[in-house]
C-alpha cells in the first residue's frame, strides 16, 4: 500500500515541476529572444516480481511501477518570428548555419559573473553612451569589451560591426557560438550561462549568421501549446492528489479496524 502512495507522490511532484515550468514559459510569452523550456515525464525503472514456485523455480507475476520523475529542463532554440520596431539600440540575431545539430548562436552581454548569452536583442544606450540591456547590463563587442557609441546615431550592419555617425567604429558585436544549447544554464534573468566561456561565432567559418538593426525576435513560446499542456499537468496532479487520498483513507481504516482487533 505503501508503494502505491511513493507513486502516487512522485506523480503529484513530477506535474508540479512541470506546472512551474510551463507558468513561467507563458509568463515570458512576450518577453524578446526568449527560449521556451522543454522536459517530459519518465518513468523510474520497473522492478519484476517473481512468485516462488514449490520446486518449479520462480513464477513471474509482473513488472512493479516504481513511480515517475520530470527530466531536467531545457531551453528549445527553435527561432522566434521577427518583429519590426525601427528602434536604431533593437538588434536580432538570425541564425543561418551552424556545424552542430544543436548549436546556436548568442549575443555576448557583461554577466555578474563574467560573460553570458542572449537572444535578446531589445537595448538601449545608457548615459555614458554605452550599449546596454534594458537592465543595464553592457552590451560586448567581439573582444568581451563594452560597445560604446559615444551617444553618437550608429548604424549596425549584418555582421555586427557598429558604425558611427562620424565614420568610425564602435567594434563588431560580439556573437558566441554554443556547440551544444543543451549544456547552457538559463538564469533567473532568462541569460545564459556557460561552464567555459564560448568561442566567437565570427571566428568559425562553419557558421553564418545575420544581424537585422531595427528588429527583435520574439519569444519563442507557444502560448496555446502551453496552455493545452498546462491543463493536462493540472488534471494530472489532481488525479494522482485523488490517489493519495484514497490510499490515505485505506490506511486510516486499516489502523482503526487493527487498533479495534487488539
Amino acid at each position: 500500500m505503501l508503494r502505491g502512495f511513493y507513486n502516487a507522490a512522485s506523480g503529484m511532484a513530477a506535474q508540479q515541476r512541470k506546472t512551474d515550468m510551463l507558468n513561467n514559459n507563458i509568463a515570458n510569452a512576450n518577453t524578446p529572444g526568449y527560449k521556451s523550456d522543454q522536459s517530459a515525464i519518465r518513468t523510474f525503472p520497473e522492478q519484476l516480481l517473481h512468485a516462488e514456485n514449490a520446486g518449479r523455480g520462480p513464477r513471474t507475476i509482473g513488472a512493479l511501477g516504481t513511480g515517475v520523475y520530470m527530466q531536467d529542463q531545457a531551453p528549445s532554440f527553435t527561432p522566434g518570428e521577427l518583429q519590426e520596431t525601427n528602434a536604431p539600440a533593437d538588434a536580432a540575431l538570425l541564425q543561418a548555419e551552424v556545424p552542430d545539430e544543436n548549436g546556436a548562436v548568442l549575443f555576448m552581454v557583461q554577466g555578474e559573473e563574467g560573460t553570458a548569452y542572449t537572444r535578446n536583442g531589445n537595448w538601449t544606450v545608457d548615459a555614458e553612451g554605452f550599449l546596454t540591456t534594458a537592465d543595464g547590463q553592457y552590451i560586448l563587442n567581439n573582444e568581451g569589451a563594452p560597445v560604446e557609441t559615444g551617444n553618437e546615431s550608429f548604424q549596425i550592419t549584418g555582421n555586427g560591426t557598429v558604425l558611427l555617425e562620424n565614420g568610425g567604429e564602435a567594434g563588431q558585436l560580439g556573437v558566441a557560438y554554443a556547440p551544444d544549447t543543451n549544456d547552457l544554464v538559463k538564469t533567473e534573468a532568462g541569460m545564459f550561462e556557460a561552464e567555459e566561456e564560448l568561442g566567437a561565432a565570427a571566428d568559425n567559418e562553419n557558421i553564418r549568421y545575420q544581424i537585422k538593426q531595427g528588429f527583435l525576435e520574439q519569444s519563442n513560446t507557444d502560448s496555446t501549446q502551453a496552455m493545452t499542456e498546462l491543463m493536462e499537468a493540472y488534471r494530472m496532479f489532481e488525479s494522482n492528489q485523488k490517489v493519495m487520498q484514497t490510499y490515505d483513507r485505506s490506511m486510516e481504516k486499516a489502523v482503526n479496524e487493527v487498533g479495534r482487533l487488539g
